[in-house]
């Protein structure tokens, strides 16, 4: 539940209970048997949160009135029982802040209060049972200190083609699988840019492939990191085209030169919207506006197989698993995601989960454990990847809107999720093992350039923890969306 712009309300509530106060931003909430209505000073759309009202008074608990009502002793005992239940107050279920030098002294003599045995119970080494269990802490312990987390606009340095200055507009982007500082992302004139996002310095370009086209997906190889694969949707011929690049040769900004054998193409996918690399590099699964699959060898550059009609309604996203070579799922708007294996021959799905509105995305956590499916207007589930049962349902508060596409990711290997939405301008952080909110990320109040943006895609940083990239869109056409880089663990 993001706090900054709560505090200005109700503080301001706080300082001027004993003002009359224009009736501006009423709206109604039940407080046990009794229903009031609050008059805000300052009507923030924050307001209207679900357990707006129970999260402020747990977080500030001096708090003495709110939205012109008093905060009872009940209201205390309510707002902390709901607290406990639906939100986190630091990372990784831990109740107390922690103090960064007191993880560091407690690593070096490898002891905590925690080793305490209780008669008849077993002492649980907590310090010495997994080797991520300091960084975590660390982490936890930064978070904890930072009020507001730090957003910073991805600038392009070096961005001149040919003496010309250039500008882009993001469509797409994805992190290198093991190169820390390296980013790529395709544009909605058809573009792709290889960028260092530490230094906003850019690495290599390829310019359009052609008219009217843009760049709606991209993947990294892992096994060769140096190559991608991505593709164009050529919006005048609803024609996809696939070509896999090395990025040795693409166009370097300060030469101009662009080495064309530096790229392989593949047969095209009509009306192309999604493509994924299987986990041995081997093969890849191309989906697009129609019921169909198409199976590549990277390799040999053909094209093996088309699998038809495995929805009822168009494929949206396919994803492979991270470290099975022949499993992948499939996410449709006919509601249903479905698991398949090309071991058998994918006639019939290993099988199927439904959703209550279409499905925009699915993806594995990084164990493939989990299964996250984002429907639209909010609707975030995990499944279990082994037989499709439900293991979490996230329970964010739709908005109303069939047009709200949600997209859904993986923070910190599969600790926590990052979830947003086409019509919103926040991310909501919530715990995968609980489904408690952590935190969210607003893209507005952050001055003009902010102030109306919403959620057009996103992923967490692979190598940092707590950190991720928002791709956001503005609400004014003539405005261009730009990808936010996110640290939780550093203020602004």
């Amino acid at each position: 539940m993001s706090l900054l712009l709560s505090l200005v309300d109700s503080l301001g509530n706080f300082q001027n209970q004993n003002e009359a106060e224009p009736l501006a931003g009423p709206f109604s909430k039940y407080i046990g048997d009794n229903s009031v209505k609050y008059i805000s000073y300052h009507a923030s759309p924050i307001c209207f949160e679900k357990y707006y009202r129970e999260y402020m008074i747990a977080s500030l608990p001096r708090l003495r009135i709110l939205d012109n009502l008093q905060i009872r002793k009940i209201d205390q005992e309510t707002a902390r029982m709901t607290f406990a239940e639906y939100f986190e107050h630091v990372p990784y279920q831990r109740k107390p802040n922690e103090n960064v030098v007191s993880v560091l002294q407690k690593r070096e003599i490898r002891s905590s209060q925690n080793h305490v045995q209780s008669p008849g119970k077993k002492v649980s080494n907590l310090y010495g049972k997994s080797q991520c269990f300091y960084t975590r802490s660390l982490s936890a312990a930064k978070m904890g200190s930072c009020v507001w987390p730090f957003l910073n606009p991805l600038s392009f340095s070096g961005s001149t083609l040919v003496g010309e200055s250039k500008s882009f507009r993001p469509r797409q982007f994805e992190y290198h699988p093991s190169n820390s500082s390296l980013m790529v992302f395709g544009t909605l004139d058809g573009e792709i840019v290889a960028v260092n996002h530490e230094n906003g310095k850019i690495v290599s370009y390829i310019p359009s492939l052609g008219a009217m086209n843009s760049v709606l997906g991209l993947f990294w190889l892992k096994k060769y990191p140096s190559k991608k694969l991505t593709n164009s949707w050529f919006r005048t011929s609803d024609n996809g085209s696939l070509k896999l690049y090395d990025i040795h040769h693409m166009r370097s900004m300060e030469t101009g030169i662009y080495g064309g054998a530096g790229s392989v193409s593949f047969d095209e996918f009509d009306q192309l919207t999604s493509v994924h690399v299987n986990s041995t590099d081997e093969l890849f699964l191309a989906s697009g506006y129609s019921r169909d699959i198409a199976l590549y060898d990277i390799s040999s550059g053909k094209r093996l197989q088309v699998f038809t009609n495995m929805h009822r309604e168009h494929i949206n996203v396919i994803k492979f698993a991270n470290h099975s070579p022949s499993v992948f799922a499939t996410s449709s708007f006919d509601q249903d995601v479905k698991m398949w294996d090309l071991r058998q021959k994918p006639i019939s799905p290993c099988y199927s989960s439904s959703s209550s509105r279409g499905n925009v995305m699915v993806c594995f956590s990084p164990d493939d454990h989990y299964l996250l499916v984002s429907a639209v207007d909010n609707e975030v589930r995990q499944l279990l990847a082994v037989d499709g049962r439900l293991h979490l349902n996230f329970e964010i508060a739709s908005t109303g809107s069939s047009q709200n596409y949600t997209r859904s990711y993986y923070m910190n290997g599969r600790d926590y999720i990052i979830s947003g939405s086409c019509d919103e301008h926040v991310v909501r952080i919530c715990c995968a093992q609980t489904g408690r909110r952590l935190r969210d990320i607003s893209l507005e109040g952050g001055g003009r350039s902010r102030s109306s943006m919403f959620v057009q895609s996103l992923r967490g940083d692979p190598f940092r923890e707590f950190n991720m990239s928002i791709l956001a869109a503005h609400m004014r056409p003539r405005l261009k969306s730009e990808i936010i880089k996110v640290n939780l663990l550093a203020s602004i």
